[in-house]
């Protein structure tokens, strides 16, 4: 297992940034919260910061270089790019129950909608830039079918409910109207027939992708692999890969999250794998498509086992 170098540190500046969105491992210390450790996947180096704005916030989302950021205890919520050091303010939340959250676009676009959604109560909260309160809206889909996860691809909004449904979702005012895609059904062996799995949404290069963890052992908490599935929109079916080319998928199994990365070879990232965290432990799991192998190290051996785990791009 290896372990990874610590760069030299400079714990009140802000995190490098390249030309282009790049992908990094954030590690929250629950324990050290005003702490924030950065992880360079491609160079297995990690920097450990101090940084203001993030100090004991929760990471909601990153998107379009925009991460949304949300206090545990006050509940307040905003925005924050991290390479021009912008900050704009949002309504603050009604708790913290929400599962995630997507823009619609660019804050800098006066259209931009910022969705918070809500696996439990199948409900979205909904606002603008300038808004003083989120519209709170409880989503009904056909009997049994509850929301589960949102992508964008290009300038629509995908919704993915239970049994693998995708609607699209589109803001009209302060609301979400959704219209249902009519689809086969996910091709055998599906997901739905093995003992534990989950299932991460992704988008890359204007194409949608199902990612499915797999688990096994006695207490079914070890990962036996993935399924992937891209989204072929002209035949509306979800279509099993076995390799993903020069990409690399990153997964956050703290909230259910992930996101796609092109090109990787340019930045000495290992492509057509999936690289993954898990709940309350501390390593980086990296499993090949190819060879459906699972390698492990440590990003970071001085947090502690209390931590959450983000991927965002930056």
């Amino acid at each position: 297992m290896e372990v990874a170098k610590v760069e030299k540190q400079n714990t009140h500046s802000y995190p490098v940034t390249a030309s282009r969105l790049y992908p990094w491992l954030v590690i929250l210390d629950v324990k050290q919260g005003r702490r924030q450790t950065f992880f360079d996947v491609s160079k297995n180096h990690y920097q450990t910061k101090n940084i203001p704005e993030m100090c004991n916030k929760l990471i909601y989302a990153c998107s379009h270089g925009w991460l949304v950021l949300v206090d545990p205890h006050s509940m307040d919520c905003y925005l924050w790019n991290p390479i021009s050091l912008e900050k704009a303010q949002l309504p603050s939340l009604e708790s913290i129950n929400y599962n995630g959250c997507i823009l619609s676009s660019s804050p800098s676009d006066p259209e931009c909608h910022i969705l918070f959604f809500n696996r439990l109560e199948n409900s979205l909260l909904v606002c603008q830039m300038g808004d003083f309160e989120f519209n709170k809206q409880v989503v009904i889909f056909a009997e049994g079918v509850d929301l589960k996860d949102f992508a964008m691809v290009g300038k629509t909004i995908y919704c993915l409910a239970s049994r693998y449904t995708l609607y699209t979702a589109e803001v009209v005012g302060r609301t979400v109207q959704f219209t249902r895609l009519i689809m086969e059904e996910l091709p055998w062996p599906s997901p739905l027939d093995l003992p534990r799995f989950e299932a991460f949404f992704v988008e890359s290069c204007g194409e949608l992708f199902l990612v499915h963890m797999m688990f096994f052992g006695f207490r079914m908490e070890e990962i036996y692999g993935f399924f992937v599935f891209r989204m072929d929109f002209e035949e509306k079916r979800w279509v099993k890969v076995k390799s993903i080319g020069d990409r690399t998928i990153f997964l956050s199994q703290h909230n259910n999250t992930g996101c796609m990365y092109s090109l990787a070879t340019e930045l000495g990232i290992k492509t057509n794998s999936i690289y993954f965290t898990m709940n309350c432990q501390r390593l980086l799991y990296v499993f090949d498509l190819e060879s459906l192998c699972i390698s492990k190290f440590l990003p970071c051996s001085t947090v502690s086992r209390d931590l959450v785990q983000y991927w965002v791009m930056i």
